[in-house]
């Protein structure tokens, strides 16, 4: 938390020194007259550096190359002299420097917000452990199953859980709070899940929160019994809502990605809606026979 703290101060005093250096002094000239694009790139490129949790998995010199590449651009392409009066070489090389550290102190300060979420979610497993998985982390296995399924003609299921939105108040607005409370109910709805499948089976974590569970050897019906199996031990332990829903291999979709979104379109949740969710189901599988 320490790192964390220093790369906030970090970011807040470099903004509070560009905008400073750009105000008018008692002369009423700019302390340092610098571009109006230079502003524009700053208040670009430390939000998209901040904000995309992919660029933080990345080298530092990927996101410094490629805006300084923008720099020099914006450089070559913009008539200077609408924005400054100021065209020294000294100038434009400061400018540039100062773009660079910006962007700088926001991967560093991505790469913190990172190791901060990657600490709530080591919490979150030691509290609530399971074996859910990240979805991207397990292409392989699923292709796996998938091609195993599709060779030996055997039946192939997925559950999809997704937990009901909750009303969201102030104090879950403050964002370490609202975190910590996703991190662990997540993780409380995977061990919940774990304990409700078999071993066989793979639970699976989505970049939405959803849960993927991947059932092999088991047809439409026996998943859905265990869609609802899940939804009620959800219920029954954390006093939440979820919704679900479930799609088979081949009837419904002959590829992963199909088959999630198959099944993401019919979830349900009521006990109504869940009636009549079995009812379409029970009549797809008459009319096959």
């Amino acid at each position: 938390m320490t790192n964390l703290k220093r790369s906030f101060f970090g970011a807040a005093i470099y903004l509070a020194l560009i905008f400073v250096l750009g105000q008018s002094d008692y002369t009423g000239r700019p302390i340092i007259n610098f571009a109006s694009y230079f502003y524009l790139a700053v208040m670009i490129a430390m939000p998209v550096t901040l904000f995309f949790p992919s660029v933080s998995r990345i080298p530092v010199y990927v996101p410094l190359v490629v805006w300084a590449g923008v720099y020099i651009l914006l450089l070559e392409i913009l008539n200077r002299s609408l924005s400054t009066t100021s065209n020294d070489f000294s100038i434009i090389a400061l400018e540039f420097i100062l773009l660079e550290v910006g962007v700088w102190f926001a991967y560093q300060l991505s790469r913190q917000i990172s190791y901060a979420e990657s600490i709530m979610a080591a919490l979150a497993l030691n509290a609530f452990p399971n074996r859910a998985r990240d979805i991207d982390s397990e292409n392989q296995r699923i292709k796996i199953e998938l091609t195993r399924s599709r060779r030996y003609q055997r039946p192939l299921s997925i559950v999809v859980i997704e937990a009901e939105e909750e009303k969201v108040t102030e104090e879950t607005l403050k964002s370490v709070q609202h975190d910590l409370l996703k991190q662990f109910t997540s993780a409380r709805f995977a061990q919940i899940i774990d304990n409700c499948v078999r071993q066989t089976d793979l639970v699976l974590r989505d970049q939405q929160g959803r849960f993927v569970v991947l059932c092999t050897e088991t047809e439409l019906s026996r998943a859905t019994l265990l869609a609802k199996r899940i939804v009620q031990a959800i219920q029954e332990k954390t006093s939440q809502q979820a919704r679900w829903g479930v799609a088979a291999f081949p009837d419904d979709a002959l590829t992963f990605d199909d088959l999630r979104q198959k099944a993401q379109d019919h979830l349900v949740r009521s006990a109504a809606s869940t009636l009549e969710h079995m009812a379409v189901i029970e009549s797809q599988e008459g009319s096959k026979l």
